[in-house]
């Protein structure tokens, strides 16, 4: 069997990692989440430097340094499964490399996935429902998302995933209760052994 890499995109707050973590839980399919893969050396570097081990948004350190090692260190730890024939699910935003349209052809060549199948599952949520999701769980990595509000907003509507190479699966998440159901049988999943 193809082992299939999700690259399972959206806002925090969306429910990515409720979704991912159930598709994962139903499909034994390697679950990686950026930061509980990356928090840990991601804060260190920040403290380092003086900043906030929360502050990313609006850090230029963070934008220009940590970042890219942060999504190194997750695909690294990804391509590991996928050479055992582990399908894997990326929990990450990825917003950073949405406009490089050739980044999944890069992935492709960089770690020699002629047998991956790669998939997009971006989860969208209607704004108020996204807002009220951020302030409820009260996290401190969602305070400059909640301060300010509109910029957030605009500056996650405004970035558009441009990948080429890869098919685009949206689900909208802004109910209760995602129909799993439906995304499974969309999903490229039955290449995958369960």
């Amino acid at each position: 069997m193809r082992p299939v890499l999700i690259f399972l995109i959206g806002s925090a707050g969306s429910g990515k990692s409720t979704i991912g973590k159930r598709l994962a839980a139903e499909h034994h399919l390697c679950y990686l989440d950026k930061d509980v893969v990356c928090n840990t050396f991601t804060g260190k570097l920040l403290e380092a430097r003086g900043y906030s081990p929360h502050e990313r948004d609006g850090n230029a350190y963070y934008r220009d340094i940590v970042m890219d090692l942060e999504y190194e260190t997750l695909l690294n730890v990804a391509n590991d499964n996928l050479q055992l024939g582990r399908s894997v699910i990326l929990d990450a935003p990825f917003v950073g490399y949405f406009h490089k349209s050739d980044y999944i052809n890069q992935l492709i060549s960089k770690y020699e996935w002629r047998e991956v199948i790669p998939v997009v599952l971006r989860v969208d949520v209607n704004v108020e429902v996204l807002q009220q999701r951020l302030r409820n769980r009260g996290l401190e990595r969602d305070r400059w998302k909640l301060d300010h509000w509109d910029s957030f907003v605009e500056g996650m509507q405004a970035n558009i995933c441009k990948w080429e190479n890869i098919e685009l699966i949206t689900v909208d998440n802004s109910s209760e209760e995602c129909d799993l159901r439906h995304l499974m049988s969309i999903l490229p999943l039955s290449a995958v052994s369960s």
